[in-house]
């Protein structure tokens, strides 16, 4: 007999028996799902593809690598050739830097397609920083801090300003930035969603700090390595230290993640690897290992890999300072450089056809990394579908004009062709993406000053599944890189700003439009307009030049007397300067369905003489306020919500729109019940209440037992 068949026999005995068993099985399922529940949030957050990216600098590629068959799967061409390439991972994006240009580009891994691009300094001042599906842009030289979208790369919220330049700028396992500038003071930051800010969450001088000084982060807190005043610091991690070790001028690299007890620094002028083991400060002279000039070490299962730059090897030591094993050999193109992914070591050789895999056992295999015959990707265009392309045109049938793009000769839209034409039939249920929409067009809709306003429009996209609205994106090299907007229609208009930068007087707009359904972004269809300068003020008369002639002119007509005017020209829609920023913040608790946004309106929008709305791009909510309002309230939903004022013109022939700002909205599920766990709860969320039942249903059954006996003895 299985055991459900028990079970139903027991249960449909009925009496006090029944119900004991019926608690008692209660009671172990419910521990059970504790238990189990608590592992599966855990698993669900380590859950890996098992591939990895490398950058190829010498092509400007990043390329997709299987360990387990050691070969590439994947070429990308992010840049041009001679880059430096930095990459970073996380929720199923990547975010790759090029040093060399300045050029941030993040890439869709479903789609394998770009998403968003930003521009940032050149050089070394600039780092990007990952974690927890946020993304931070570091400039080092001004000492400010940017908080951008991690599809379109676009600034959300408030910019951070240290006010000074800033020595080094890290992120730990919890999602906090921790900074320290070149007058040594160190603080650690938690961004706020509501507020789209950051707040500060401690601020301490740390004496001997300076411009040197770098920074390691760990699953909690950094450890903080001021070489040039010689002293260390460990801040945040529960264990913290205060140690001091010999002062160094020179360039130090750091680990760029480690365990709190093992946090290894390279010094390459001195052929110095400085460890931090526990509250030791070690000095190991790598240049008698030769190792003469050390790269940025890694830690990997209890031991330190130090990459020698000009040396073709990386070598190993253990936590003592002395050699941990073999050197790990490479060959051909650039110096190597260490990268950590999925419990893996990397030795990655920029240039080379071939790198090293370092197992969690210590054991070294070859990688393959160029591969010619695999072609190469561009991620600015979709890849094409595997559909029969579309019939040859019949001769016979009349050609069509070409239609007008709508820009009334203000710049020009050039749509990228699309894909061949999809038949009308919609994909299976198996696609798992809507397709890209076709027919992008951009057209110039309103120009101040201060920003640039065009319109977008496509065809609704062929999907599957329902859409439920479209990203609109548009980069370009103005301030910023690079703006968005949510349509829940075909069109939407984007306000790029004129400050700062040249583009406004002819640059060029790379405009993507991806249509996403209640579960996944489909491809992108792509435009490029082209900005044309605006007129003149006072163009010069078009006046021909003057002609000799020998024939008298005829006489003038007699003048005509008339006691009628002609009535002015009507003057221009008056509109305030669009793209301005007009709100202030948006504050409200996160499960709430509206949200306070506070105004401050510039003195163009404040004495604007048509009517004025805050609105939800995002789902199309807007409430009328007075253009001088100093505050209101409008309803979010779901999800991120982009919130703007707009200002139409008295005589309703025009609008424009103020920055924009978003707030963040999450459905409470619990409705404020203390004993229900939402289906989102993170790891561990409500183990001891389902604990706690688990075991109030085996102590009701034990109860319910006993009944049971001394019922049958009373008998």
């Amino acid at each position: 007999m299985s055991w459900w068949h028990r079970i139903r026999r027991i249960i449909s005995g009925g009496g006090r028996e029944s119900a004991s068993f019926v608690a008692a099985l209660l009671g172990v399922l419910v521990l059970a799902g504790a238990a189990l529940g608590q592992g599966i949030s855990r698993t669900s957050v380590a859950v890996s593809d098992g591939l990895t990216w490398l950058g190829d600098d010498q092509r400007g590629e990043v390329v997709q690598i299987n360990p387990g068959s050691g070969k590439p799967q994947t070429r990308l061409q992010i840049s041009g050739p001679d880059s430096q390439l930095e990459i970073a991972q996380e929720d199923g994006r990547l975010i790759i830097l090029n040093r060399r240009t300045g050029e941030i580009t993040v890439i869709d891994l479903a789609t394998l397609l770009a998403s968003g691009r930003r521009q940032a300094p050149p050089g070394a001042t600039s780092k990007v920083l990952v974690s927890n599906g946020m993304v931070f842009v570091v400039d080092r030289a001004t000492g400010t801090v940017h908080t951008a979208d991690p599809l379109t790369l676009a600034d959300v919220g408030q910019t951070w300003q240290a006010g000074q330049p800033l020595a080094d700028a890290v992120v730990d396992e919890r999602g906090v930035l921790w900074l320290v500038d070149h007058g040594g003071t160190l603080r650690s930051l938690d961004w706020s969603d509501d507020e789209e800010r950051f707040e500060e969450r401690s601020k301490r001088q740390v004496t001997g700090a300076g411009p040197r000084t770098v920074l390691v982060p760990h699953d909690q807190g950094v450890t903080l390595i001021g070489l040039d005043g010689g002293v260390v610091v460990r801040d945040g991690t529960g264990e913290d230290v205060n140690s001091s070790t010999d002062r160094s001028d020179a360039e130090v690299i750091a680990a760029q993640s480690s365990p709190i007890d093992l946090v290894p620094a390279s010094v390459p002028s001195s052929s110095v690897v400085v460890l931090v083991v526990g509250r030791d400060v070690l000095r190991v002279d790598v240049g008698a290992m030769g190792c003469p000039k050390p790269g940025r070490p890694a830690v990997f299962r209890d031991k330190v890999y130090v990459p020698c730059k000009g040396s073709g090897k990386v070598i190993i030591l253990d936590r003592g300072g002395s050699r941990g094993g073999d050197d790990v050999r490479t060959s051909g193109g650039a110096d190597p450089e260490l990268v950590f992914d999925d419990g893996r070591l990397f030795v990655n050789v920029p240039g080379s056809s071939s790198g090293v895999l370092v197992d969690a056992d210590g054991a070294t295999r070859s990688l393959t990394i160029r591969s010619p015959e695999l072609p190469v990707k561009d991620p600015d265009r979709s890849p094409p579908p595997s559909v029969p392309p579309p019939p040859p045109p019949n001769p016979d049938e009349p050609q069509k004009p070409p239609r007008n793009n709508g820009n009334n000769g203000n710049g020009s839209t050039t749509e990228v062709p699309p894909p061949p034409s999809v038949p009308s039939t919609p994909p299976s249920a198996g696609s798992a993406a809507p397709a890209a929409p076709a027919g992008v067009t951009v057209r110039e809709k309103s120009r101040t000053a201060s920003a640039l306003v065009v319109t977008v429009s496509w065809t609704a996209a062929v999907s599957a599944d329902p859409v439920v609205g479209y990203t609109v994106a548009g980069s370009g090299s103005f301030s910023g890189g690079s703006v968005s907007a949510q349509s829940a229609g075909t069109s939407a208009d984007l306000s790029v700003p004129c400050a700062g930068s040249t583009f406004c007087s002819g640059g060029r707009l790379d405009v993507t439009v991806r249509a996403s359904t209640a579960s996944t972004a489909g491809a992108a269809g792509m435009a490029a307009f082209t900005v044309t300068p605006p007129p003149p003020n006072n163009p010069p008369p078009n006046n021909p030049p003057p002609t000799t002639t020998t024939t008298p002119p005829p006489p003038p007509p007699p003048p005509v007397t008339t006691t009628t005017t002609p009535p002015p020209p009507p003057p221009p829609p008056s509109l305030p300067s669009a793209g301005a920023v007009v709100i202030s913040s948006i504050t409200g608790v996160r499960t709430n369905p509206t949200r306070r946004v506070t105004l401050a309106p510039p003195a163009d929008w404040a004495s604007h003489n048509g009517r004025c709305e805050v609105v939800n791009k995002t789902y199309g909510f807007s409430v009328g306020i007075p253009c001088n309002a100093t505050s209101a309230t409008i309803d979010v939903d779901e999800g991120s919500n982009a919130i703007v004022v707009r200002a139409f013109a008295a005589s309703g022939a025009g609008q424009v729109d103020s920055a924009q700002k978003n707030a963040l909205f999450t459905y409470d599920e619990c409705a404020g019940k203390p004993s229900c766990i939402p289906r989102m709860a993170p790891a561990g969320a409500g183990t001891a209440p389902m604990g706690a039942g688990g075991l109030g249903l085996l102590a009701c059954a034990f109860l319910l037992r006993i009944g049971v006996r001394r019922g049958e003895e009373e008998k």
